[in-house]
């Protein structure tokens, strides 16, 4: 894959720092993100099938809580998900939002 940017398209502000360092990310770093990708696509399928709370989607994903938690939060945050109600014992159940 290509870091330069197409004819027209504005380049990517790490893009343009690493063709003027040479710098690279680590291992670690990228290991770190490969994972957050998969954790967040795990919690994006199960609720693609409807809303979910923070246990059934640990159930369901194999996901620890506390993580699917901070994922939710983090995408509540941004506008991906919205809670739509709670449950008998409490807990929030959470819907992705529809695309506008």
């Amino acid at each position: 894959m290509s870091n330069q940017a197409a004819p027209g398209r504005k380049k990517f502000t790490i893009t343009a720092y690493r063709e003027k360092t040479g710098a690279k990310a680590s291992a670690e770093l990228l290991q770190l993100r490969k994972t957050q990708l998969d954790i967040k696509g795990k919690i994006t399928k199960s609720l693609s099938g409807g809303p979910k709370t923070v246990p059934e989607l640990a159930k369901e994903t194999g996901i620890p809580p506390r993580t699917v938690l901070w994922h939710l939060m983090t995408s509540y945050k941004y506008g991906l998900v919205a809670p739509v109600g709670k449950t008998d014992d409490g807990y929030f159940r959470y819907a992705l939002k529809e695309k506008k």
